[in-house]
């Protein structure tokens, strides 16, 4: 968790002494790597930026090839120079399901008729040591007639 909240400080940091302009909307994706095994996980973090006080909801990835383990999200408000910026972090573990090359493709906003995204991801996984666990398969007894 402090992790986590350092990473949500860095951010809020980076946007705040930016020379960027918050007439837009700012959208960013990262992973944490782009090669793993079957037995790690991954951390997609999806951060949104803007000076609207109503940050509309981004269309996410489907994560094809990965499970949601977990799923975060933190929204920080901040005033500086008379103008209010919101910053909404949405972090999500994921875990794989099957050794293979997929992609997470790129996360989406629209805001007043302009649509913005992330760029999307190669991910690379590979077997792990331990083989991924399968629920056992129920027998339905039969019946005679």
């Amino acid at each position: 968790m402090k992790r986590f909240s350092r990473f949500l400080i860095t951010i809020a940091l980076i946007l705040l002494f930016s020379g960027s302009s918050w007439a837009d909307i700012e959208i960013n994706a990262q992973v944490d790597k782009n090669k793993l095994t079957t037995d790690e996980l991954l951390t997609y973090k999806l951060t949104v930026a803007s000076a609207t006080s109503a940050i509309p909801r981004p269309i996410l990835p489907k994560f094809e090839g990965f499970s949601i383990v977990s799923q975060a999200e933190s929204a920080t408000v901040s005033l500086v120079k008379s103008r209010i910026k919101k910053i909404i972090v949405f972090a999500f573990i994921l875990a794989p399901n099957n050794p293979g090359k997929f992609k997470i493709e790129p996360s989406q906003i629209k805001l007043e008729g302009k649509a913005y995204q992330t760029d999307a991801f190669d991910i690379e996984v590979t077997q792990g040591k331990n083989k991924p666990i399968q629920p056992p398969q129920e027998e339905v007894p039969q019946t005679t007639l």
